[in-house]
């Protein structure tokens, strides 16, 4: 039986899947070739990184969302937001989503759930639609916001008026995933909720007109 020597200094076994893995960035000698960090951070263990390898907790957390729609909604909404919003996402962006949205998730996940017993049947839970493939769509189209914007000078800026208005909870819904890919970027016309959104828009649209002050 062969005996591997394992520098503890450079590596760190996770103890979950028991395999040692970089504590930091190593760049091999030979080849060039970078293996990246495989653990996190933690303020209050000995050597300063959590016990589980990333791998490991990428497997854990994907079995949670599986099981949690809450988390699921959390996990897809961040991430679909910091595609949007590109360089422009604010520091801890993800920890603080609910206050830039202006809303908690608990309350679209009700919402969805709602919509979708209403469209579907009164006994359909999202849980089991998401793990079907179910997407969650802009009723209308996300590429129809202009979130980000350049200022004369080619400065980029986040307009959060409009970014909240295209995440707003009137605004989404849980289709299947074929639906929403024949839908591609069209505004669904059909939509049960429809008025609902322009009438948010409209009342949006005299707000701002009430409030202009300018000669």
């Amino acid at each position: 039986m062969t005996t591997r020597h394992v520098d503890k200094k450079l590596y760190k076994k996770c103890i979950k899947c028991r395999a040692w893995r970089p504590r930091e960035d190593l760049t091999d000698p030979n080849d060039g070739h970078i293996s990246k960090r495989q653990f996190g951070l933690h303020d209050t263990s000995s050597d300063g990184l959590q016990s589980i390898c990333y791998s490991c907790k990428n497997i854990a957390n994907t079995a949670m969302r599986s099981k949690n729609a809450t988390q699921r909604i959390r996990h897809h909404t961040g991430t679909r937001c910091l595609t949007q919003l590109g360089t422009q996402a604010p520091p801890q962006f993800v920890a603080n989503l609910e206050d830039y949205l202006g809303y908690k998730i608990t309350r679209l996940v009700k919402a969805l759930g709602k919509d979708l017993k209403e469209r579907e049947d009164p006994k359909r839970k999202l849980r089991d639609a998401l793990n079907e493939g179910y997407h969650i769509d802009h009723i209308r189209p996300l590429s129809s916001f202009k979130v980000v914007y350049r200022d004369q000078s080619g400065v980029e800026h986040v307009d959060w008026d409009a970014f909240r208005e295209c995440w707003d909870v009137s605004n989404l819904r849980a289709i299947p995933a074929e639906e929403n890919l024949a839908k591609g970027a069209q505004y669904d016309a059909e939509s049960p909720r429809k008025e609902e959104i322009e009438a948010s828009n409209e009342e949006g649209s005299e707000e701002v007109a009430t409030s202009d002050t300018s000669p």
